[in-house]
């Protein structure tokens, strides 16, 4: 399968006190065998010198089919920085991907192949997490994950969807969760595909570290699970007749989820 006419993919990452890892994760992009690509960068509030990194890579990397935007707001999460970046987004393409994670050179010009073949609005893909303390690597895969997500709260891996435009303009980033953005994001953002396009490939590496307390998420399991808002943001969401079923068993389920939580805690 061979990508048609190569469509421009917007791919937006946050950041966040990460000077010391970021252009590693920004070079690999640059690797990228696919082009046109868009790349938009948020600066959430900073205090180290990462916006610098972020305009020097710009200003070294920057070309026809490489587009770098480079923007910075006051610190406000990642899912304000990520609405932010979308909004500046161009692309028929979406990919969102955390600061210091990778992807594979062969990652848009698999997904998208195959979403073009299939006529699909979400692709996935397998990944690999990277534990850096233990320098281990562990394999995961998301076939037939949006079942597993729904019953297990779980996540796709921030990486591994690509989504249309067409797609991604229907959800947003919901900025009052504390934590788990991504599984509410992915999950609403599954649930509104037509189809999904899943490849048994990791083409995304989820990179892990304990003692790194410079991501954006670095305190949020410090707060207790916000069940009440993840269910109001599936409630109001607009699905095709075919997961109507799924979107009522994820809502359940996180009332379930609730009931439990609300016990143990007595």
């Amino acid at each position: 399968m061979q990508v048609l006419d190569r469509p421009l993919v917007s791919i937006i990452i946050p950041v966040f006190n990460r000077s010391n890892v970021v252009m590693a994760t920004l070079k690999n992009i640059f690797d990228n065998q696919y082009r046109p690509i868009d790349l938009i960068l948020v600066d959430d509030g900073s205090t180290d010198d990462t916006l610098k990194v972020l305009e020097l890579f710009k200003g070294q990397y920057q070309e026809q089919e490489f587009s770098v935007k480079v923007f910075s707001q006051s610190n406000q999460g990642a899912p304000v920085a990520r609405n932010l970046g979308y909004s500046h987004s161009t692309g028929e393409f979406i990919q969102f991907l955390d600061s210091d994670d990778y992807i594979d050179p062969q990652k848009f010009l698999q997904q998208i192949a195959l979403m073009q073949n299939d006529n699909a609005d979400f692709g996935l893909c397998d990944f690999n997490m990277k534990y850096l303390e233990d320098d281990k690597t562990v394999y995961h895969s998301n076939k037939s994950k949006l079942n597993k997500v729904i019953k297990s709260y779980g996540s796709f891996g921030c990486g591994s969807p690509l989504q249309t435009r067409e797609l991604a303009n229907k959800v947003s980033w919901n900025p009052k969760l504390p934590r788990k953005q991504d599984v509410d994001y992915f999950l609403k953002s599954a649930l509104m595909s037509n189809k999904i396009a899943y490849i048994n490939k990791p083409l995304y590496t989820y990179v892990r570290s304990s003692k790194d307390d410079n991501r954006i998420s670095a305190s949020y399991d410090m707060e207790p699970p916000v069940f009440n808002e993840r269910i109001e943001s599936l409630q109001v969401i607009a699905v095709p007749n075919h997961r109507k079923l799924l979107k009522g068993q994820a809502i359940l389920n996180l009332y379930l989820a609730m009931i439990k939580f609300k016990i143990k805690n007595l």
